[in-house]
């Protein structure tokens, strides 16, 4: 649990979901369930600081809410689904460069060193590991031990005496992270020749 307060608004995130959208200036676009001035928790969606020390405009939703509103995103995605076209029936310019995004490579048409990122074989499965680390999806080995070091000494519970549940939870999570993301890669690698 994670606990905002200021002169007339006081929040406490009773469980985060994830982070869709990595900011800059260490701001994210999360999913949390959040109880705002001590009223019962609802779906919440905002810009957060990475601490949780200030939070940006955004929405808290019921269940039911949040039911009707996946309906709708996905009536919205499924008429955006068709190739090549958009909702108005133009053609749609992100598409290449969301395609090359999301075989592994740069968003400059270069790709990633590894064989594995570039090939586009890194399974969408491991997105929310990467989100763990706060790193873009299919980043390498290497990249993923400096953020995972960078976040322990960031979040082990010896730093954060007062949230020592909060900073237990997440140390295990950016541990687990990291192992599912290794072990893809041992399993993965491509040997050399």
């Amino acid at each position: 649990m994670s606990f905002y307060k200021d002169d007339e608004i006081e929040c406490e995130i009773i469980k985060s979901y994830g982070i869709f959208s990595r900011g800059t200036k260490f701001w994210n676009k999360e999913v949390n369930l959040v109880s705002w001035n001590k009223r019962p928790p609802k779906l919440d969606i905002r810009n957060w600081q990475r601490d949780h020390k200030k939070c940006g405009k955004g929405i808290a939703i019921t269940r039911e809410e949040a039911e009707a509103l996946i309906k709708l995103l996905g009536k919205i995605l499924n008429e955006e689904a068709e190739p090549g076209k958009t909702r108005r029936g133009g053609t749609d310019k992100n598409q290449s460069s969301n395609k090359q995004q999301s075989s592994g490579k740069k968003a400059s048409g270069k790709q990633s060193s590894r064989k594995g990122a570039a090939s586009g074989r890194v399974p969408i499965s491991l997105e929310p590991f990467y989100d763990e680390l706060e790193l873009l999806f299919g980043a390498e080995p290497g990249k993923c031990k400096s953020a995972r070091n960078s976040l322990l000494k960031k979040y082990h519970p010896d730093q954060n005496s007062s949230n020592i549940d909060f900073a237990t939870r997440k140390t295990i999570k950016i541990k687990e992270a990291y192992d599912r993301i290794l072990e893809w890669w041992g399993n993965n690698e491509q040997k050399p020749s």
